[in-house]
């Protein structure tokens, strides 16, 4: 119940002060996912959670979960890793998400880009892809950065922001393949269509994203 009033709070508040816009919910799928955008601030979270249909959940520092705050975005579905926690660990945390029918955020460049530009894909979504076999959702934030951007303490009140959600990409593409192939050419392919989203929204965002 916190969730969803917070949430449509937080639509509400998108829609007023950033004129948020969302494009491709049709590509949305029941069940679990990991939600896959690029990532060029602390907005992007908050951001795809306000435009995703269903719950999503994330992962946050250990540390952020003590006292009022603690309870507070654990009922927004934030979970707990510990700073310097094995991969391994984290991996079990985010799976347990998934196998339950989660949808779960995960951005695939691992840290948040200086200059904006789609960085490369880290082997940790790949790992989770091989194990899980869910879908991955590639997802194209606008606008994030020039209001909370790297060295901004606060937030600027007002902006223009989007959400572009695109084609799933799906384990069956791969099934065929040899590993080291499978990963190789998985971290290409998420890539671009992140790529692919960013230049649809940027030449008019005409049409169905692809």
């Amino acid at each position: 119940m916190m969730y969803w009033i917070i949430i449509r709070l937080a639509r509400c508040l998108a829609k007023i002060f950033y004129q948020h816009k969302v494009y491709g919910k049709e590509h949305i799928e029941p069940g679990a996912a990991i939600i896959a955008p690029n990532h060029v601030s602390f907005l992007d979270p908050p951001i795809t959670a306000v435009s995703t249909p269903q719950n999503v959940y994330f992962l946050a520092r250990k540390t952020l979960f003590k006292g009022w705050f603690g309870k507070f975005i654990y009922a927004l579905n934030a979970r707990p890793v510990s700073e310097g926690n094995a991969n391994i660990q984290i991996f079990k945390d985010i799976g347990a998400l998934l196998q339950e029918g989660k949808k779960v955020i995960l951005f695939p460049e691992g840290t948040r880009s200086i200059d904006g530009a789609i960085g490369d894909i880290k082997p940790g979504i790949y790992l989770l892809f091989h194990r899980t076999h869910c879908p991955i959702q590639p997802v194209y934030l606008v606008g994030t950065q020039s209001i909370w951007g790297k060295g901004q303490k606060l937030p600027k009140l007002f902006g223009r922001t989007a959400c572009v959600f695109g084609s799933p990409v799906l384990w069956e593409h791969y099934r065929e393949m040899e590993r080291k192939e499978v990963q190789e050419r998985f971290a290409t392919d998420l890539r671009q269509a992140i790529l692919s989203l960013k230049n649809w929204y940027e030449q008019g965002a005409k049409g169905t994203p692809p």
